[in-house]
This record gives structure tokens, C-alpha cells and sequence, in this order.
């Protein structure tokens, strides 16, 4: 059955704001389980765009007036590539073209700190992109698996309630819907996680990369597929 809305009523107790039982390491996430990863979702790169001749100085008309010109030139738009033009890089390749180490604490905190505090035009994601690496998630943590999918208001991730008004929302279905909830929202859930809850996937208000909470045998297999980015994170 595709995923559909379900009233909220004690699924969510189990939960770290309601429990406060939480993964040190994690606060988001439950404690208990075996293992703990950060996942890296995907960036592409317009590779034609001459990142050197960019004017990251942004302080006079003439310099705003130089950026306006580059964007214009190189389609870019809100400081992102076009989408067509973008090719899947990894973030591997990113921190050693900066010079950066590659390790847990690397993301897109660090490329814009590499940057002087601003993101690099040269650098994007795409619905598509995004859409994709749901689909994977999903295959690889197992997309027949019943799931709960669910939007904290507190953090960014609402619906329209009755009374017209941003309010929580939660939804069940197959894992295998995770694209398509991505799709409708432009974003993960809050949260997504197992109706057993033997793993919890958490997505931070304007942090790019997921949490999640697992077995061991679950987070081998993640690490162990190279086009997947993610590392091991201990409680």
C-alpha cells in the first residue's frame, strides 16, 4: 500500500523529544542502537564554470556587479549550476582538490569555510540527484519494509492542518515511497524509520546530511557501497 497520512497518536513516543533517551553522539536519535552513520547526500559539479575568476568579495557595487555578471554568464541561479549541467562529484574528490581531510567532519560546512564563508558557484544538487539517492537509501535498507515517514513543525518540516495552519504530519507506507515523499516536499522527513524500529533515519533543519540509526549488519552494507558516502559515527 503507497504511502498515506495517519493520524498522529503514540508512534512518535518512543522518540528522543519525547523520551529523552537519547544517542549521545546523536541527540536526534534514539539510543541503543549497534551503530550510528552520517550519510553524505550527492553534489554535482558544472565543471565549465571557472570558479577562479569568481568574485567571492561582495562588498561594493562593483564587486556585486561583477558576481551578477558571472551568474549571468554561467546560468547560475540563487548561487546554484544549472541542474542539467551538473556531474555527480564526491565529496572524497572535494576535500582533497581543497586540501581538506576527508573524515566524519567533512560537508558543506567545510566547502564553504574553504570559501571564505560562501558557497562555491561551481558546486549544486538537483532534484534529480536527490530523488535518486532516496531510491537508493530505500533499496539498500530494504524498500518493502513498513516505515513511518514524519514532518516536525519544530524543525522546518510541516503540512497544512485543518485549521489552515503549518502543523506536524506523518505517513506510513513501504520504505521504497521515500522518493516520492521527497518529491512532493523537496526534502527527507523529519524523520523516517522502521514500524519495528530497528533503524531511524533523522534529517536535520538546514543541515544537508542524514543521521541514522542501525544495526551493524545495516551500516557494514552502507559503508561497504563506494557510491555512498558515509562514515561510521560512535555513541
Amino acid at each position: 500500500m503507497p504511502a498515506h497520512a495517519v493520524p498522529i497518536t503514540d508512534q512518535l513516543a518512543w522518540l528522543p523529544a519525547h523520551t529523552g533517551i537519547a544517542a549521545k553522539i546523536l541527540p536526534a536519535l534514539p539510543a541503543g542502537y549497534e551503530a550510528y552513520l552520517k550519510l553524505l547526500p550527492p553534489l554535482g559539479i558544472d565543471r565549465s564554470i571557472p570558479v577562479t575568476e569568481y568574485s567571492f568579495a561582495c562588498r561594493t557595487v562593483a564587486e556585486l556587479n561583477a558576481r551578477a555578471a558571472f551568474w549571468n554568464e554561467y546560468e547560475i541561479v540563487q548561487g546554484q549550476p544549472t541542474a542539467s549541467r551538473l556531474q555527480r562529484i564526491s565529496y572524497q574528490e572535494i576535500a582533497t582538490s581543497l586540501g581538506l581531510r576527508y573524515d566524519a567532519d567533512f560537508g558543506n560546512a567545510a566547502i564553504s569555510r574553504a570559501y571564505g564563508g560562501q558557497w562555491p558557484p561551481h558546486l549544486g544538487s538537483s532534484p534529480l540527484l536527490m530523488e535518486a539517492f532516496a531510491q537508493q537509501l530505500a533499496l539498500l535498507i530494504g524498500a518493502t519494509t513498513a516505515a513511518y515517514f514524519y514532518g516536525s513543525q519544530d524543525e522546518g518540516n510541516s503540512d497544512w492542518g485543518s485549521d489552515g495552519l503549518p502543523a506536524d504530519w506523518l505517513a506510513m507506507g513501504p520504505l521504497a515511497d521515500l522518493p516520492k515523499v521527497y518529491r512532493r516536499d523537496s526534502t527527507f522527513p523529519t524523520y523516517v524509520f522502521a514500524a519495528d524500529h530497528s533503524w531511524c533515519l533523522y534529517q536535520a533543519e538546514s543541515v544537508e546530511w542524514l543521521a541514522l540509526g542501525c544495526t551493524t549488519s545495516l551500516a557494514d552494507g552502507l559503508l561497504r557501497q563506494a557510491d555512498v558516502e558515509a562514515f561510521r559515527l560512535l555513541d
